[in-house]
């Protein structure tokens, strides 16, 4: 069994690892990103075809719910090489784990819950079996060593030794390059020194060579190495398929137990839906001292945290009592109010953003509205109908309308519509990412004070070298960085009120 995982797993670890610390190390918002993504995609391919699987195709040779995982994989990872949004490239980040780790279960474990709760649980497990298995490359390739020397003295009874030559010859290269690298920086140095002309060219080839610093990644190159690797060959040669298995049902509990409870929070969200509709929809006169921007922005987030509790009661009273009409009508009234307290969310922010303007944080929680609307209509059709693949369907949900808001640029929209107001919100220099450039630049209002704030980033910019460049290119970066670049600002232009106002306010 060793043997075969070694065999099987240890130089794609390896392949993978080394592709990790070339394209993304301390680089995951630029174009190498979907060069990793297709590589890795490709290493699966090819360790699915040494086990005789397919990376899109079940085991009847259908399509099924990994070619979606690969397609929006290879999306999420374009979309960090064309937006330079911080916000925009975590959220990435984070759809690219969790995808990747359904992917994982999938092709390695066959393994896709049904519940939400349970799948993340499962997904919890697989973060952890690099941890349990962390000896394993190791014991593996103790064991593949083991197993040659025992096949090389059997061989050895006539006397004849294995042939060693190419390890011979690795040993005497790897040796002269020792030697050859300090001779070489000697004789550079004196030769650079004798001749000016040698001395620039030599110059300008080790400036395209971009050495890591010995402070930060002389550490962090092995140990992103090695922990690419741990990870790799861990999920794709350790992952238990039977430590995934659901386990057996527990007893389910009393619905009299959960029809109390839930007849008590069903008549309280019955009195907060009716008030919803007094005060949001019936504009009715507000408490002293309350304007309706203030009304509709204090109780938004707790609104919103009522309304995810709601999701998960609902979620595990139909899981975990007995089935009983009289409960899922409650349940029913509950989800209904919950589309009461959606839609009071969004008009609350409706009416907030009327007055203070759009932002990130805002636009981020209008995203999530439509999602918390899905997910209670999922629930509801849920209560009715048994066996719903409830994460499937949020996973394909959330995966293709985070993808249309991501492709959609928010800050440029978000900027344009900001720059619309009567009374333009003023922090938004400081608040939108480089995507939103082209926008700023066509208004024109706040365009030098947008190149003075991103200042020090063009800096940066034009000092990349060339292999920097290549490596780190972002379009959206370096689209901004063109623009700001020929307005041609010089250090005497530069209005350091700028900083004290981004700092102080």
């Amino acid at each position: 069994m060793e043997i075969f995982r070694y065999k099987r797993s240890f130089k794609k670890a390896l392949l993978w690892a080394a592709l990790a610390i070339l394209f993304i190390y301390r680089n995951r918002a630029s174009v190498t990103y979907p060069l990793f993504m297709a590589s890795t995609l490709g290493i699966l391919a090819w360790d699915c075809k040494s086990m005789g699987k397919s990376l899109i195709r079940n085991l009847d040779g259908k399509f099924d719910i990994k070619l979606f995982y690969c397609i929006v994989l290879m999306l999420l990872s374009i979309h960090k090489c064309i937006s330079s949004s911080v916000d925009l490239q975590f959220g990435s980040g984070m759809g690219i784990l969790l995808i990747f780790s359904c992917l994982l279960l999938k092709i390695y474990s066959n393994q896709e819950a049904k519940e939400i709760i349970a799948m993340l649980c499962k997904l919890g497990q697989l973060m952890i079996v690099p941890l349990k298995n962390i000896a394993k490359p190791f014991t593996d390739s103790k064991a593949v060593k083991q197993a040659k020397a025992m096949a090389a003295a059997g061989m050895g009874v006539d006397g004849v030794k294995p042939d060693s030559s190419g390890k011979k010859t690795a040993r005497s290269v790897l040796l002269g390059l020792v030697i050859a690298i300090p001779l070489l920086w000697i004789i550079l140095a004196l030769l650079s020194s004798a001749d000016l002309v040698f001395g620039n060219i030599v110059e300008d080839i080790l400036d395209c060579i971009h050495l890591p610093k010995l402070s930060e990644d002389w550490f962090g190159i092995p140990f992103k190495f090695f922990l690419s690797f741990l990870a790799f060959y861990t999920w794709t040669a350790c992952l238990p398929a039977e430590m995934f298995f659901d386990r057996e049902e527990h007893k389910k509990f009393d619905a009299v137990v959960a029809i109390t409870f839930n007849s008590l929070i069903a008549v309280v969200y019955l009195l907060f839906s009716g008030i919803q509709f007094v005060y949001l929809v019936g504009q009715m006169e507000l408490p002293k001292g309350y304007t309706y921007a203030e009304y509709a922005h204090e109780g938004f987030y707790q609104l919103l945290a009522v309304t995810i509790l709601n999701l998960i009661l609902v979620s595990f009273c139909k899981k975990h009592f007995a089935e009983n009409r009289i409960l899922k009508v409650i349940l029913l009234i509950i989800s209904v109010c919950t589309y009461v307290m959606i839609a009071s969310s969004a008009l609350r922010m409706y009416l907030y953003v009327g007055v203070y303007g759009l932002s990130h944080l805002r636009v981020y929680v209008l995203w999530l509205l439509v999602i918390l609307t899905v997910w209670t209509t999922i629930l509801i059709i849920g209560i009715f109908k048994e066996n719903i693949p409830y994460f499937r369907i949020i996973t394909v949900f959330v995966s293709v309308w985070y993808l249309v808001f991501a492709f959609s640029m928010p800050d440029k929209w978000i900027t344009a519509y900001d720059l619309s107001l009567k009374n333009v919100p003023t922090d938004l220099v400081y608040e939108v990412y480089p995507d939103a450039a082209p926008i700023l630049k066509e208004d024109g209002r706040f365009w030098r004070e947008y190149c003075f704030y991103l200042h020090d980033e063009l800096d940066e910019y034009r000092e990349k070298n060339i292999l920097s460049f290549a490596r780190e290119y972002n379009f959206s970066e370096d689209y901004a960085m063109r623009l700001i670049e020929k307005e041609k600002l010089g250090p005497d232009d530069y209005d350091y009120r700028y900083d004290y106002n981004m700092l102080f306010g």
